[in-house]
Formats: C-alpha cells, sequence, structure tokens
C-alpha cells in the first residue's frame, strides 16, 4: 500500500476528485459563468431533448465508430508483420512508428490541413495529373477530414498495443494450422483473430472513447457536418457559462461509454471469446 500510495493518489486528484465535482455540477442550477443551488435535473433533460446535442452525438459515434473499425482493421496486418515477418527491419519500423508518437498532435492535424487544403497536396497531384481541373473543396471541413486524421492521429498506439499482443503468441501456433491444411484466410479467421479478440475489442473500445471525446480535431478540420459532441461540451464551459449542461453532457457521454463497454463485454462472453490467453511451450 505503501508504494502504490503515490499513484492513487495521483489517480484521486486528477480522476476522481474532478467526477465528482462533475457530478455535482450536473444537478445544480447553473448561471452565467456561475453555479449553485438548487439542485435540479433540468440540464439532463435539456441535453436528451436538444436537437443539437442529438445530431451532435450521432456524429460523435458515427465518426469514433468508424474510425475504430478503420484504425484496429489498419493496425492488426502491421502488427501481424512486425511481429512475424518484419526480421531486421523489426526495429526501425518500431522506431519509425515510435516517432509519430512523439510528433505534436496539433502539427499531425495542421499537417492534414494542408494535405486537404484547397491548395494543398492532394489537390495539387490532382491537378498536375489531370484528373481535375479546379480545386476539391469537399476534401477538408467535413466528417472525412475528421475521420482520416484521428485514424493517422491513433494508429501508431494501436499497432503498438497489438504489436505487444503478437508477443507472446508462438510462432508455432501457424505453423500446426498450415501444417493441417489451414490457408492463409483460414489461419486469420480460424486461429488468429479469434485468439486476439479481447485485444483487439480493447483496442477499438480505447480509440472509440479517445475519437468520439475528441473536440480539438472537429473544431479545426469538421466545419458544419464533422462536428461532434465534446465541441459541445468546450462550448458550454467556455462560451456560454452553463457548467451545469456542459457537466450533464459529459455525463451522458460516459454513460454511453460505458454502455457500449458492457456490450462489448457480453459480446465477448456469449461468443465464448476468452478473456485471457496463457500460452505455453
Amino acid at each position: 500500500m505503501l508504494l502504490a500510495s503515490p499513484a492513487m493518489l495521483f489517480v484521486f486528484v486528477v480522476f476522481v476528485i474532478p467526477f465528482f465535482t462533475f457530478a455535482v455540477y450536473s444537478v445544480l442550477t447553473s448561471e452565467l459563468f456561475s453555479i449553485g443551488p438548487p439542485v435540479t435535473l433540468d440540464s439532463y433533460r435539456h441535453a436528451i431533448e436538444s436537437d443539437s446535442v442529438r445530431t451532435l452525438a450521432y456524429n460523435a459515434g458515427l465518426i469514433g465508430a468508424i474510425v475504430a473499425f478503420v484504425t484496429v482493421a489498419a493496425a492488426l496486418p502491421i502488427a501481424y508483420w512486425l511481429r512475424f515477418c518484419a526480421g531486421r527491419w523489426r526495429l526501425p519500423v518500431l522506431f519509425l512508428i515510435t516517432s509519430t508518437v512523439i510528433a505534436s498532435y496539433l502539427v499531425r492535424i495542421y499537417a492534414w490541413r494542408s494535405v486537404l487544403g484547397t491548395h494543398g497536396l492532394a489537390n495539387s497531384a490532382l491537378e498536375s495529373l489531370g484528373l481535375i481541373d479546379h480545386p476539391l473543396n469537399f476534401l477538408l471541413f467535413n466528417r472525412f477530414a475528421v475521420g482520416i486524421a484521428l485514424v493517422h492521429i491513433f494508429l501508431p498506439y494501436v499497432v503498438l498495443l497489438l504489436y505487444a499482443s503478437f508477443g507472446p503468441m508462438p510462432s508455432a501456433l501457424l505453423e500446426c494450422a498450415q501444417d493441417l491444411g489451414a490457408g492463409a484466410f483460414r489461419r486469420w479467421t480460424r486461429v488468429i483473430i479469434p485468439l486476439m479478440a479481447p485485444p483487439l475489442l480493447s483496442s477499438w473500445m480505447l480509440v472509440f472513447v479517445l475519437s468520439a471525446g475528441d473536440y480539438v480535431t472537429p473544431q479545426l478540420l469538421g466545419g458544419t457536418t464533422g462536428v461532434m459532441i465534446g465541441v459541445e461540451v468546450q462550448n458550454q464551459f467556455k462560451s456560454v457559462g452553463d457548467y451545469a449542461s456542459g457537466a450533464a453532457i459529459s455525463f451522458l457521454m460516459l454513460g454511453a461509454f460505458a454502455l457500449t463497454y458492457a456490450l462489448l463485454r457480453l459480446t465477448m462472453h456469449f461468443a465464448k471469446v476468452p478473456q485471457r490467453i496463457e500460452w505455453s511451450s
């Protein structure tokens, strides 16, 4: 307990205290940049009944789910290649992946603004190839721009997570499946994906929560159609000064994330997916 006390204190200060503070804020009456009694649930009722909040929540769920699926689907073969096929290229590629994690979050977002902008790299390349006569304006400030930037941001993290999960898997297991007549497709569907289901679902949930709750990327790349619920929470706190509504929307988001996680766990349970794999030589 003594050794764990610094970490427990840190979690208490940065998570538990803000959590209960938001819980109190969400049931109080809010005025302009102030909060106080009486206790009420009007903020929750207004958030549930608001058309704009429902639209932003739908955007957040849709973009978060698509980004999570694309990120995990792209990261899985990369992690597999690093674990079983990379050979002497493993360390250089891991170094490149890790270096992208170190790069600034905002730098990567502005890089995509430069790539997808009216006079950006994508439009310039298409014009030079003669495929278009005028710049394509729909590449930026929409859901597509937000999604592709979020995939780029979270892909290195998921690759590293899945690579670590592949680590204990013995290569002899895949060789045995091949000896028993399983082709490449059958090895993936009957051996690799079932055994990797727990880390795959955990990675999906991680990317989904971080993507759906993000507010920086939608602000800089989303325009009018790519705005998500995190932007509304930020506006309620900083622009409108309605602390109760901002806290209520945050707790509704938290409830949606918890429900999604519970559904994933139930799916794993009824599909009889093992929660933990014990590898043996």
